[in-house]
């Protein structure tokens, strides 16, 4: 497994990756300009460079996606949120035949370890944003990027 960063608008992002997939983005304080080894972990920079200057909607790079059945269904399901949607957690528990774990969809989403390219921060609460674990103001940066608000 190799370790890269990237310096995104609101701050670095540490990414743990190899050519079966990324398995993490933190959010990181930390910085090393590492020049990447395994080809998906470019293409990951390059689809993230495209994705924050409003030029890229779909990721394409491979995911390694960890987590409990459930979890794992829950990313699957962020994965179909079009880029500058949102849906509530109520409707991502309904769309991926959970239909009361909304709470549990809220769950899933604070331990997704693919921010960003797994799409969690378009899930919002249906009275407001809801949560983010990077932080509200990137969860508003990010959809403020795909025009979602």
């Amino acid at each position: 497994m190799e370790k890269i960063y990237y310096k995104a608008p609101f701050g670095n992002l540490e990414i743990l990756g190899d050519k079966s997939g990324i398995y993490t983005i933190n959010f990181s304080d930390k910085f090393l300009n590492l020049k990447p080894k395994d080809e998906n972990l470019t293409l990951c920079l390059d689809e993230l460079d495209r994705y924050f200057k409003g030029k890229l909607r779909n990721f394409s790079v491979k995911l390694n996606l960890t987590g409990t059945k459930f979890e794992r269904e829950i990313y699957q399901t962020l994965l179909k949120i079009p880029y500058g949607k949102t849906l509530s957690y109520k409707e991502v528990a309904e769309i991926s035949g959970h239909k009361n774990a909304y709470r549990a969809v809220g769950n899933a989403n604070a331990k997704n370890k693919i921010p960003i390219i797994v799409p969690c921060h378009r899930v919002v609460a249906t009275n407001g944003l809801g949560g983010y674990f990077g932080g509200i103001s990137v969860k508003k940066f990010l959809l403020n990027l795909e025009g979602a608000i």
